[in-house]
């Protein structure tokens, strides 16, 4: 592997003398002096026992002879030790190829990973945010810095996966060839970048070695020249300790940890974001497509014609997620694919080499064909679409080793020419058929995929441009108005399902999304359900239940969700399926169901439409209670607060009253509130200590997300819904702790 004749420097079976074994003498298996030993042991033998053994022969050799590293395998495992420091790396003979640099000593090299070698998490992903935070404190900012980020996630990837000829190659241009203060790394960086953007026979005749190993990378990712960042010396550092981690052990979870980490917390609020968790896409995906795949793939094992048949029809599918943020979904689905490809390629190649007496040409590039083009994004924020489309080359390499260490022949998927179709965009303005290049690809296809967590916004909280994108996308809807905004992803998938069911009746095509679960309850249920069921003529084919959202990312959201798979209704399987929990944190539990309500319940797709007046003549309405949305400063919340409240303010009295809500109700709680109608301008005006309270609800409603709320701002003394009347209720508890 590095080019070195064992017989210019090594020998086999060196006898050594002065053992402690009763013959005082011994042999070495092979013996580089001054540099290297190799011993091998029978299968399974203890290598911690043998590397003993094999420093007791370092020992008794002169000292010139001495070697540096002792190496033992026992055929399934290796073991390499440093005698000086007495540190030892052990590690199965499979991975010998992500190992192989540790023997980087035998030319003269010294390893530079020296830490432990951890896997990336989410860990890691603050520390490239805290890096972030320094840059952008520092007055480098947007655009340039976030495509930097990126960038620079790329070159720590790179350097641990096999994407340059020798490992480590951005370490070292960090490590020796910028300065310790960082004062140069900016420029360092920029003439990095654009090498990797020139082909190699274009770039000049002086360009330094160092910077000439690296290879062309094109797909646009170092295309665009940067304004030059300055460095500090803690920012090198930073970027010099994550360079030591294993990025080749970098899970798809990192990158939306990474994206969430560094978004601003204001930013990340506006536009719903909320990293999903691989277990949670997972449970999307599988009965979308990998569960039929997989059974596809199970169907076809030993037979040659039904293999070939999988793996051609692999490359015919696509998938969409119009709301893709830093790609997690694309990621695990192009990840699975690949998976699935390269287990029926390998048995395939096995048959055919049986069949032809053992030998087999194999050209990985024409037999690999699921591609990164297959996957489809649409991101409205600029720098997770710049991490999806970055994200899912690595993944590409990443499963491009995979096929390197089954098939048996490296390949290296550069220069980029392949890359997924991430549109910098809105997807409510955006046409996705149009993205999807649907009519030109249309009799290439096998099965279109839909598939995403789109943004978690409330009605309440949407803005106007927001409001004013439901209504036009739900026109001649009048209750469209109480639909939260993830409503509107629901409704272009059924569309869009709506037209290929339409325009390509050969082609499967199916929707798969994640949302709170506030689209299945209620008033929502009419106006969404009406368009996606009867109007665009679809149906519920899989669905789960509420479930309590995990991810792994800083600040993670607390919300209760559900997954809803959409099917045109002509060509839905007969069996549905439904997963239920028996708390929200728990397993999932399928059933068998015949047909899936809205209300996510088996049963007729029937609707509970809105009822104004009671069916039961007589009966007085049901009605919304009193809601302050005062930011608590209207309510006592415990005795001792409204004792302490009254004997600094007494004449506030007459406006207490006793408070009742859904908690209060069912735990049996006591609260009071400030219930000021009624109450003139002169007697709050004696009242300083409620007019404080006051103040405080009109800033709380000021700094609402919400214009409605803020409209309340203007009327702060009073609750924002009043349907009080002196009478006696009947009080129904709405919710407790998110559950009905």
């Amino acid at each position: 592997m590095f080019g070195i004749t064992r017989r210019r420097v090594a020998s086999f079976e060196r006898r050594v003398d002065g053992l402690s074994s009763a013959s005082g003498r011994g042999r070495i298996d092979l013996l580089w002096p001054g540099t290297f030993m190799a011993e091998h042991k029978s299968k399974g033998r203890d290598l911690g026992e043998a590397t003993v053994q094999a420093l007791e022969y370092v020992d008794a050799l002169e000292a010139h002879e001495r070697p540096r590293w002792v190496a033992l395998s026992d055929f399934e495992r290796v073991r390499l030790h440093e005698v000086a420091t007495g540190e030892a790396q052990e590690f199965s003979l499979s991975e010998l190829p992500q190992r192989v640099e540790h023997f980087a000593f035998l030319i003269g090299r010294q390893l530079r990973h020296q830490v432990p070698s951890d896997p990336v998490n989410v860990k890691a992903a603050q520390e490239m945010a805290r890096l972030h935070d320094l840059l952008e404190k520092s007055g480098y900012q947007g655009h340039d810095l976030e495509l930097l980020l990126v960038r620079m996630l790329f070159l720590l990837f790179g350097d641990d996966t096999g994407l340059w000829d020798e490992s480590g190659l951005f370490y070292d241009v960090l490590a020796d060839h910028t300065r310790s203060d960082g004062e140069d790394l900016g420029a360092t960086l920029a003439r990095l970048f654009q090498t990797l953007d020139t082909p190699r026979e274009r770039r000049q005749a002086g360009l330094p070695a160092w910077l000439a190993a690296f290879p062309y990378v094109n797909g646009e990712l170092f295309r665009e020249r940067l304004d030059l960042a300055e460095f500090s010396p803690e920012m090198r550092q930073m970027l010099l300790d994550a360079s030591a981690l294993d990025w080749g052990a970098v899970s798809p979870a990192i990158f939306g940890s990474m994206f969430q980490a560094v978004m601003d917390p204001e930013e990340r609020r506006n536009l719903g974001a909320h990293y999903t968790s691989e277990e949670n896409i997972l449970k999307a995906l599988g009965p979308l497509f990998l569960d039929d795949l997989q059974a596809r793939r199970k169907a076809a094992r030993g037979d040659r014609r039904r293999l070939q048949a999988f793996l051609d029809y692999l490359p015919t599918l696509r998938f969409l997620d119009p709301a893709c943020g830093s790609g997690n979904f694309l990621l695990v689905g192009y990840r699975e694919l690949r998976w699935l490809e390269l287990g029926a390629l390998v048995e395939l190649l096995a048959l055919e080499g049986r069949s032809a007496g053992g030998q087999v040409l194999l050209d990985i590039s024409y037999r690999l064909r699921v591609s990164v083009e297959q996957f489809y994004g649409i991101e409205y924020d600029e720098f997770p679409s710049q991490i999806a489309r970055v994200a899912l080359w690595l993944a590409d390499h990443q499963m491009n080793v995979e096929a390197s260490r089954l098939l048996g022949q490296n390949f290296v998927n550069l220069p980029l020419t392949q890359a997924a179709h991430i549109r910098h965009g809105d997807a409510l303005e955006v046409d996705w058929a149009e993205h999807l290049s649907l009519a030109q690809d249309a009799p290439n296809l096998g099965a279109l995929f839909v598939m995403g967590n789109p943004p978690f916004i409330g009605s309440y909280l949407m803005s106007p441009e927001q409001k004013r994108q439901m209504l036009a996308l739900f026109a001649g809807n009048k209750e469209a108005g109480v639909l939260d905004y993830v409503a509107a992803w629901y409704l272009k998938s059924a569309q869009l399902l709506r037209h290929l069911d339409k325009t390509g009746p050969h082609l499967r095509a199916a929707a798969s999304l994640v949302s709170t679960n506030s689209i299945t309850q209620g008033e929502q249920v009419p106006p969404l359900w009406t368009e996606l069921l009867e109007n665009s003529e679809n149906v519920i084919t899989a669905a789960h239940q509420t479930f309590a959202w995990t991810n792994e990312a800083p600040g993670r959201a607390a919300v209760h969700c559900v997954i809803i798979q959409l099917e045109p209704a002509g060509r839905a399987p007969a069996q549905r399926r439904l997963f239920s929990y028996a708390s929200p944190k728990g397993l999932p539990t399928e059933h068998a169901a015949q047909r899936i309500s809205p209300y996510l319940i088996e049963g007729p797709e029937i609707i509970v439409r809105k009822q104004r007046e009671p069916l039961v003549p007589g009966v007085p309405p049901l009605v919304y209670g009193n809601k302050p949305v005062d930011g608590g400063h209207l309510i006592f919340h415990s005795q001792a607060e409204l004792d302490g409240f009254l004997a600094a303010e007494p004449g506030a009295a007459k406006f207490i009253k006793r408070m009742l809500d859904a908690q209060d109700f069912l735990r049996g709680q006591t609260r009071w509130c400030l219930w000021l109608v009624g109450a003139t301008p002169a007697e709050l005006q004696k009242l300083p200590r409620v007019m404080e309270r006051v103040r405080k609800v009109k800033e709380a409603r000021e700094g609402s997300k919400s214009p409605i709320i803020q409209r309340f701002a203007e009327i702060p003394s009073l609750f924002t819904q009043r349907p009080h009347v002196d009478t006696t209720y009947w009080s129904a508890p709405r919710k407790l702790d998110g559950q009905d």
